[in-house]
């Protein structure tokens, strides 16, 4: 009997559940473990979260970027078939929006002038770029005619347009330096008739992001030399 007694104790001892301090003990570790485990992967992704939007703004502000500094290097005085002084390269340029004659074709291997137009509207935060096929005088002819403003604005019809970019958050997209690397103009104005001819590079600056406030924004800056632009004022 006395050995019966010791078996039925020893199994009710092995039956016995987990205690209060033990469960509890094992309930915070969980917790804890949870914890880290939620925290490290909100941080993991908050970091892919960052990394995909400076990618994304960065892919989109050198596109821009590469397109700006393209075609600014083909900047090229317009001859005029009177032999007189050409029309310089330059017709407008401000902070936002600059217009000039390209002689170096941009899209074949066949010479063709086009007039460029490159405009940063700070409302919609765009970057377009704007152009006019120019009209051949004659069939054997060099010269090239194109639609003229003293303006920011062609009443011509475009031979075609394209946005560069989307969400551009900067106020001004364009500096202009003569020869000297001296700044023309004043800051937020147009350049001058007189300015205009001296213009020998062009400062630009692209900054994309969702606001002016993005922390993830990434901005872009270049100075474009004028190589085709050697000769007029100085």
């Amino acid at each position: 009997m006395t050995r019966l007694h010791r078996l039925t104790r020893r199994s009710r001892q092995g039956d016995a559940g987990l205690t209060l301090v033990e469960l509890l003990v094992a309930t915070t570790l969980s917790l804890l473990v949870l914890t880290m485990v939620t925290s490290f992967l909100i941080s993991a992704q908050r970091a892919a979260a960052t990394a995909g939007s400076v990618s994304e703004n960065t892919r989109v502000a050198a596109n821009a970027m590469n397109e700006i500094g393209r075609t600014l290097r083909a900047a090229t005085d317009n001859p005029v078939s009177t032999g007189d002084v050409p029309q310089y390269a330059f017709q407008y340029a401000s902070p936002t929006s600059v217009r000039f004659f390209a002689y170096v074709n941009l899209e074949s291997t066949l010479s063709k002038a086009v007039e460029v137009q490159l405009t940063l509207d700070p409302t919609t935060r765009s970057v377009t770029e704007t152009r006019w096929a120019g009209t051949q005088l004659s069939p054997t002819s060099a010269y090239y005619a194109f639609p003229l403003a003293t303006g920011a604005v062609l009443s011509a019809a475009p031979t075609s347009s394209r946005s560069l970019a989307t969400t551009a958050v900067n106020t001004t997209l364009f500096t202009f330096k003569d020869a000297g690397g001296n700044t023309l103009g004043n800051p937020g104005a147009p350049l001058s008739a007189a300015d205009l001819p001296n213009v020998r590079a062009v400062t630009v600056t692209v900054v994309v992001g969702k606001s002016v406030t993005d922390p993830n924004a990434v901005t872009l800056t270049n100075t474009v030399g004028l190589a085709n632009i050697v000769m007029g004022a100085s």
